[in-house]
């Protein structure tokens, strides 16, 4: 992992610049805070000079982190994005984030790919958009305390 560390700084989505250098490669990623830590593959699949973005849709302010990609979007000449997030399904917020954000900007020329990592695995595999799986929910469930006593919403 320290191989990602040290191609930028920040790191955070709403800490970047949206002129970074990094936006000017063509191609960067955008992660969600946990999959690094959660996946031994994911280090494995980002390039060794790519940019890296994290943010948590559920942490975070999602209007400001919004804005935010747009604003990254309409700058960056990367025809490569690579976004991944873990399965719980407030997660998949930010596929959703990066497509809104990519067509706000009026970029069809970029080549977006989604993943998600399985919790308990840490295995990477494809995203498909509306697809919630059973392992989606029970992980969601468990992750926010449903069932606990303790309700937090996505």
């Amino acid at each position: 992992m320290s191989r990602i560390l040290n191609v930028q700084w920040p790191i955070k989505i709403l800490l970047a610049h949206p002129q970074a250098p990094f936006l000017q490669q063509d191609k960067f990623t955008i992660a969600a805070d946990c999959v690094a830590f959660s996946s031994d593959n994911y280090g494995k699949m980002v390039g060794k000079n790519e940019g890296v973005m994290i943010g948590c849709p559920l942490l975070e302010d999602p209007d400001k982190m919004m804005s935010k990609l747009t604003s990254m979007m309409k700058e960056t000449s990367a025809r490569n994005i690579d976004v991944y997030t873990m399965e719980v399904p407030c997660c998949h917020a930010i596929h959703m984030m990066v497509e809104k954000a990519i067509n706000g900007a009026g970029k069809d020329n970029i080549n977006k790919n989604n993943y998600i990592v399985r919790v308990s695995s840490g295995e990477i595999e494809p995203y498909k958009p509306g697809v919630i799986d059973d392992s989606m929910i029970d992980k969601e469930k468990k992750a926010h305390g449903h069932g606990h006593g303790t309700h937090h919403e996505c």
